[in-house]
């Protein structure tokens, strides 16, 4: 389900600057997307003006409707295969409860890794969500995470890791007080 949280100005301005130009670049209608995606036409202008947080669910699946993986809408495109720790693109969720950067190359065919820094009792939405990945890994390197692969649920701790099919419906919550550190390698990249 999309946030209606009021999302911190110039981070929810420039995700929605993006997704304004992805979708104006492909020649799409907000009514096109809104048809792809199942969000309204309001919720996803807002998102365009800065003024609505979508969830992690909603952001997949309007890069879905984009035709764009998900690192399209990270900042600034990194060159070559070193990618310094200072250039990594990064995406940080408007309510800045979620923060993302991708450590591997963009244009890596094989394998991608991101590392997720996720706040205190933030999560990826009510939604479960899926993506195109042959098989994921997610890897706690710091706080708890719980994670549902649909209705079975996974209490993870510092230095667990769990191999899943995100294809399935999954969702996450950092169930702590404290921030989560997430290692996430896709396989090949999913966003």
């Amino acid at each position: 389900m999309p946030s209606t949280s009021q999302p911190r100005s110039g981070d929810a301005a420039d995700l929605g600057a993006r997704i304004r130009s992805l979708r104006e670049e492909k020649g799409k209608s907000l009514r096109g997307i809104s048809r792809d995606t199942g969000v309204s036409v309001s919720f996803l202008s807002q998102v365009e003006r800065g003024l609505a947080s979508p969830s992690v669910a909603t952001l997949l699946s309007m890069a879905r409707a984009l035709g764009e993986p998900v690192a399209s809408l990270f900042t600034p495109t990194a060159t070559g295969r070193l990618i310094r720790a200072s250039e990594r693109p990064r995406l940080i969720h408007p309510q800045r409860s979620w923060e993302e950067e991708l450590l591997t190359p963009r244009d890596g065919a094989k394998v991608q890794v991101i590392l997720s820094r996720i706040s205190p009792r933030a999560s990826s939405g009510e939604d479960l969500y899926s993506y195109e990945a042959d098989e994921a890994v997610a890897i706690v390197l710091k706080g708890k995470i719980h994670f549902w692969i649909e209705e079975n649920l996974f209490a993870l701790e510092p230095g667990d890791s769990l191999m899943f099919d995100p294809r399935r419906p999954h969702r996450l919550l950092n169930p702590g007080g404290r921030p989560a550190e997430v290692l996430w390698v896709h396989s090949p990249p999913a966003y």
